[in-house]
């Protein structure tokens, strides 16, 4: 029992007279700084802001993951098409650029730039969840015939249900032809 407490006393030491050492040899500005924390150093024109890990709804790919924090579109959800569209339901469309990338003077700016991921998220008539998820991405080369776009789309049937992918590309095509001269996305910057 004698041996453990000697042991237990010298650990102690070790641990204790560093520190005695630190606080000895530091003027107390200094141990300030050592031991603030970040919401310490923060000013009102600086807040903490903690950070959120974005995680993809079930079925996505993770470079969608937080799309509804990217820039969104439309002012206002784009109510379904009467007599139906291919993304029949309340629409928000989202991009992950910036309103100073996209419309750098105040108006959008076409093409889009490389790189940009354009997201629609439809609730389909009578639900109350996302049931559906169409995603152009701009990746240089890729397909020089239509902007450099792919194209994809997902559907669900339940909230708790994985998105599954049920079109790509050329089934989206024949439509977004249309707007060929906005760059293929339908839904301008408001």
């Amino acid at each position: 029992m004698k041996t453990q407490t000697h042991r237990l006393l010298r650990n102690l030491a070790i641990m204790v007279i560093p520190f005695l050492l630190l606080i000895a040899c530091t003027s107390e500005k200094q141990l300030e700084e050592l031991v603030q924390t970040p919401q310490e150093e923060a000013t009102a024109e600086d807040p903490v802001v903690p950070e959120e890990v974005a995680v993809p709804l079930p079925g996505l790919p993770e470079d969608v993951a937080g799309y509804t924090q990217w820039l969104k579109l439309n002012a206002e959800p784009i109510p379904p098409v009467p007599g139906g569209d291919p993304h029949n339901g309340t629409k928000n469309v989202y991009v992950n650029k910036t309103r100073e990338i996209i419309a750098p003077d105040g108006e959008q700016q076409f093409p889009y730039p490389d790189g940009s991921i354009v997201v629609k998220e439809a609730t389909r008539p009578g639900k109350d969840f996302i049931g559906l998820i169409a995603i152009m991405r701009k990746k240089a080369g890729v397909d020089p015939d239509h902007n450099d776009w792919e194209f994809i789309e997902y559907v669900r049937n339940a909230s708790d249900a994985e998105f599954k992918v049920i079109a790509k590309d050329g089934v989206c095509w024949g439509c977004h032809t249309q707007v060929q001269d906005i760059d293929y996305v339908f839904t301008e910057l408001e």
